[in-house]
């Protein structure tokens, strides 16, 4: 059974009642650490509305059965304002966004943006518009601010002239006093927390746990739509309560891209996986670099919206130790080679995945922290950020303590997924001179202090330091 937009398996007044509550990542191909057969497919769940379906609508018109009272030339009663550059002229809806119109057919790729459908719940119907793909970066490439803010199942404020949208404002709980209140749980407090802002090893650790129980694995989450750098939420402070509703909208059999593993059940249709060549799902979950992205940014910074740190995960390592001067880079990483254990903080870009250490246990074993797409407890990739382990065997040291902390504190994931063991061989995969093992500079007057000298300490006291006991 198809897991794709769980949400949409609900009634239009459902998702409305909902309110509003981010693969690894590019190793130049973007192929993840769990990586799939190249070529396979999706999995998830259609908005309920067939492609042919969507096509006969499009045919027809800019409407499916819309009132003509569901066109208000006025602004909502919440809204005084008009967005700077929309026409006084411009229609304001009150809509709930339900996706792109053909979705994962062949047709739909990013090349052909400008020729995008988007339909919108309006009063109970579905009304079909453009979006206005006219804003330019220096270089001359669309910026796709609209895109980059809709999610699907979500209240906005939309304005729109000649069946294009121009703008859009998220209905956030309590800014639309006729939606109904939110049915998601109260904001989520993170089992740990770290400081934004606070430039130490161990403020970086405990940031890093934040998402770790609640943030699923989606391949592009973290990334923009147009799959060129950092999404809204990875340059957000704090834990998205994006990520928070999607992981309670879904279950065990949640998955980033097809049934049970399987190629031959490939669907592109009903995908969360971008084979378009954007990422619709942006704002749901965290792939590797878009978790070790906001880690980064969510330890540098302390308000929302700066430039962000998300970055291909194969060179993420060599841009934070050779570009921005924060540590040291080399090549290799492997403890077996190099004679070095990995200390609490690195963080360790190798072919197609990066990971950040939580230091080396007695028996060799390595504590991590990662977004990974491992299988569910019933054999459906998904899984997300988590802890796990670097070992041969589930009786190493990492695995152990991993898998106590993980059952202790997040007991609703690990209901669903089982601690991710990976073998030294496979997360010590190099790629050349791009990937590689990046320790922070903590010497007086560097990026990151250690004055807490958390670099020195075992898994087990940083995990007792971090989750308290």
């Amino acid at each position: 059974m198809l897991q794709k937009r769980k949400i949409f398996s609900l009634s239009l007044a459902a998702l409305l009642f909902m309110g509003s509550v981010s693969a690894c990542s590019k190793g130049d191909s973007r192929s993840s650490e769990n990586a799939l057969v190249p070529g396979s497919s999706g999995v998830s769940s259609s908005d309920g509305a067939s492609a042919a379906e969507s096509k006969e609508t499009q045919e027809a018109g800019n409407t499916e059965n819309l009132p003509s009272d569901s066109r208000p030339s006025s602004l909502p009663e919440n809204t005084t304002t008009l967005p700077a550059g929309i026409p006084s002229d411009a229609e304001v809806l009150s809509a709930t966004f339900l996706g792109v119109m053909d979705y994962g057919e062949p047709e739909t790729k990013k090349e052909n943006a400008d020729k995008f459908r988007y339909r919108f719940e309006v009063n109970g119907a579905v009304r079909i518009l453009s979006i206005d793909n006219s804003k330019k970066d220096e270089k001359g490439q669309p910026l796709y601010p609209i895109q980059n803010q809709l999610k699907e199942g979500y209240p906005f404020t939309v304005y729109v002239k000649d069946d294009t949208v121009l703008a859009v404002v998220e209905q956030l709980p309590g800014t639309n006093p006729d939606a109904p209140v939110s049915t998601m749980p109260a904001p989520y407090e993170p089992v740990v927390s770290g400081i934004p802002g606070k430039h130490t090893v161990e403020n970086f650790i405990k940031t890093a746990l934040m998402p770790v129980g609640t943030t699923l694995y989606m391949f592009g989450g973290g990334w923009d739509w147009q799959d060129t750098g950092s999404s809204i939420q990875s340059r957000t402070i704090g834990v998205s309560e994006d990520w928070v509703r999607f992981f309670h909208e879904h279950d065990v059999n949640y998955t980033f891209r097809e049934v049970d593993v399987d190629k031959e059940k490939a669907d592109p249709t009903h995908s969360y996986y971008p084979y378009g060549g954007y990422n619709e799902y942006y704002y749901a979950g965290l792939d590797c670099s878009g978790f070790v992205g906001w880690t980064v940014y969510n330890t540098m910074e302390t308000e929302s919206g700066k430039d962000g740190f998300v970055g291909y995960a194969t060179q993420m390592a060599k841009r934070f130790g050779e570009e921005y001067g924060w540590g040291t880079f080399s090549l290799e990483a492997d403890p077996k080679i190099t004679g070095e254990k990995l200390l609490p903080g690195d963080i360790i870009s190798t072919k197609g995945h990066v990971w950040i250490s939580l230091g080396t246990c007695d028996d060799g074993s390595i504590l991590i922290v990662h977004s990974t797409n491992g299988n569910s407890r019933t054999g459906q990739p998904g899984c997300g950020v988590t802890l796990g382990a670097v070992g041969e065997s589930k009786d190493c040291q990492a695995y152990i303590l991993a898998d106590k902390y993980m059952s202790t504190y997040f007991p609703e994931w690990y209901e669903r997924y089982e601690v991710p063991l990976s073998s030294p061989d496979r997360y010590f995969q190099m790629d050349g001179e791009k990937t590689g093992r990046f320790t922070w500079n903590t010497k007086s007057g560097a990026t990151l202090t250690d004055e807490e000298g958390i670099r020195q300490k075992s898994p087990a006291d940083i995990l007792k330091i971090c989750f308290g006991g």
